[in-house]
């Protein structure tokens, strides 16, 4: 992997570690208390917020790896992580759905990560006519 050169990097990296840690402070207070008893805003961001850190992490492993395998590492963690889940668990039918529903978010922010380096870099060396 390149090291993280350049100011664009540096506040990707920056940005990904804060909002990492306001995502963590998100998961903490909603399992403080059990039972759950979060207001739905709570829920949405237990659920989706996720979407921004893990969409900047994948953003900034696209901009600096130069073995191109590296960037499917973060997909690689949530399915290892989804397949853990599935094999401990006793009802595998919710397990699926839960290690869905969790993964869906960061699922789709290596997807958008993807995106967006692709069309940039698409922008800054376009193919000839």
């Amino acid at each position: 992997m390149a090291p993280i050169s350049g100011k664009g990097n540096a506040v990707l990296l920056a940005l990904t570690l804060i909002t990492f840690a306001a995502y963590a402070v998100v998961l903490i207070t909603a399992f403080w208390d059990l039972p759950l008893d979060i207001p739905p805003w709570h829920q949405l961001l237990l659920l989706y917020a996720h979407f921004i850190p893990m969409f900047l992490l994948e953003l900034l492993l696209c901009r600096t790896a130069k073995a191109r395998w590296r960037i499917l590492l973060p997909a690689v963690l949530l399915l290892l992580t989804g397949l853990l889940l599935v094999a401990s668990a006793e009802w595998h039918a919710m397990a699926w759905f839960l290690a869905g529903w969790w993964c869906a978010a960061p699922v789709l922010g290596c997807l958008a990560a993807w995106a967006v380096w692709a069309i940039s870099r698409h922008a800054a060396h376009p193919a000839p006519i």
